[in-house]
């Protein structure tokens, strides 16, 4: 190579160091990448994997950050060129410039999680049906410019309770609805009622927030991921007895 193409390439590499440091060094900005491509690589590992493995020729699992670049155009991955280069330096664990195609299902924060604390818990489904539906229908969310909320949830009967397990918190995406919240408190305490319900306050005349509505809709717009717009709610539920004898009273017409 003559010192005209060193300089060519110098200066090329010197522009494309510049363009990912646009996105790398504005937080919001490469956070709200990380977490869409986050998203994108664990709902497409196994097609990612399948055209990965076509060019990986000695089988060690290793891709060049070109044949990774290639690979994700032809999988329409939603990013730019420059986007795919933060991409392929972010998944680059080594600085080998070498991306291991094996690691995708692990996900972009796979290494913190080892060593710092898990990372929040988001909401990107939302559900369909009624509170009362069983049958579990969802649509996917893609959000390109999220805003985060941490929930404080407090149970109503054990509010009282300073250090009751019932009350939690939970980060999640501004757009989550409702119902969706009450899936978590559900997941939370591994509940299986039906009837649960949200409330902005506790006081007796208060009125539950409709499932079907998102937190946006109730002026909670959310804010950046590092510092999480929080939101106080409460939640109540009834427990459902089934085959019970004693509650269904016919215990005592039992010989």
């Amino acid at each position: 190579m003559d010192k005209k193409q060193a300089s060519r390439l110098e200066t090329k590499i010197l522009k494309l160091n510049k363009a990912c440091a646009l996105i790398t060094e504005q937080k919001d900005v490469y956070q709200n990448f990380l977490d869409r491509m986050d998203r994108w690589l664990a709902a497409n590992n196994l097609k990612a994997k399948e055209l990965y493995q076509r060019f990986d020729k000695n089988g060690d699992g290793v891709l060049t950050f070109d044949e990774f670049k290639a690979g994700m155009l032809d999988l329409d991955a939603p990013c730019n060129a420059i986007e795919l280069e933060v991409l392929a330096r972010r998944l680059d664990k080594d600085s080998s410039n070498t991306i291991d195609y094996r690691e995708f299902s692990k996900g972009l924060f796979a290494s913190e999680s080892e060593n710092a604390e898990e990372p929040p818990t988001l909401v990107t489904r939302q559900a369909l049906c009624h509170p009362s539906c069983s049958l579990g229908h969802w649509r996917d969310h893609i959000e390109r410019h999220p805003r985060y909320v941490r929930v404080l949830l407090r149970s109503i009967t054990f509010d009282h309770l300073k250090m009751y397990p019932g009350h939690f918190s939970k980060v999640v995406l501004s757009h989550s609805t409702i119902l969706s919240l009450c899936g978590i408190i559900k997941e939370e305490l591994a509940l299986t009622t039906t009837t649960l319900l949200i409330y902005h306050d506790k006081t007796k005349d208060a009125l539950a927030l409709d499932p079907a509505r998102t937190l946006e809709d109730y002026g909670i717009k959310g804010r950046t991921r590092e510092d999480p717009e929080e939101v106080l709610l409460f939640y109540n539920y009834t427990t459902e007895f089934h085959d019970c004898s004693l509650l269904s009273a016919d215990y005592y017409f039992i010989k």
